[in-house]
């Protein structure tokens, strides 16, 4: 009977199956997004951390998780929109975009260390630069080490939306209109970011994984989310 020990996880989703039961999506560091039942009069929370068992008769099937519930994140920031909208959001991406049991151990430990510290200042400067490192974990990764025209490598300013590559400000401005604006703190560490940054970064990123990772929609939690950020 296939088993796999008990490891954290994050619960991603779920939905009702009959009068007592749920189909919860989980993000594992092992075995990647993960779904199966469970039997239980409340599920927890999207954004809950819980120590996760699987077993099935054989492995193709869904099989039942047995969870240990350890910390509800959402719970945490139900006073603060911002930050609840923020994980709800990210939740809904992860189970958007990652295909099923296929192991992202980078995506994980990015996730495990954005939502412990989401409590932090900078929060939506690193929500913006997690979205970025789904892009690149999912082989999509966007190029800011050079100017793909030839100009100032110091002074990148847009992306190509045909081949993710930077361009610098000089080459790119007579097609700014065809460009994605590039936001400084993207590829520049010690840049500072200001809402308006992060809302371009957000547009950035969410072009490249509707047209390129996702190839559809990106979940309207996500949308949301940007829609607080004035």
């Amino acid at each position: 009977m296939p088993d796999f020990k008990t490891e954290n996880a994050l619960v991603l989703s779920f939905r009702p199956l009959g009068e007592r039961s749920y189909i919860i999506t989980l993000l594992t560091q092992e075995h990647g997004r993960h779904s199966g039942v469970i039997q239980t009069r409340r599920p927890p929370d999207v954004g809950t951390w819980v120590h996760a068992r699987w077993q099935a008769r054989l492995s193709e099937q869904m099989g039942r998780f047995f969870l240990e519930e350890k910390k509800n994140t959402s719970a945490l920031f139900l006073d603060d929109a911002k930050r609840l909208a923020c994980l709800a959001a990210l939740c809904a991406l992860l189970d958007r975009l990652l295909p099923e049991r296929q192991v992202f151990e980078d995506i994980y430990q990015h996730v495990y260390t954005f939502i412990h510290t989401l409590e932090c200042d900078a929060f939506l400067r690193n929500y913006a630069l997690l979205e970025l490192t789904l892009l690149e974990a999912l082989g999509f990764g966007l190029d800011m080490t050079a100017c793909a025209g030839g100009g100032d490598r110091k002074n990148l300013a847009y992306i190509s939306p045909k081949t993710g590559r930077a361009i610098s400000r000089e080459k790119g401005l007579p097609y700014h209109d065809k460009l994605l604006p590039l936001p400084a703190f993207l590829w520049q560490p010690k840049a500072a970011a200001d809402i308006h940054d992060i809302r371009a970064s957000l547009q950035l990123t969410g072009y490249f994984l509707r047209h390129h990772a996702l190839g559809q929609e990106l979940p309207k939690l996500r949308d949301y989310f940007i829609s607080l950020l004035t």
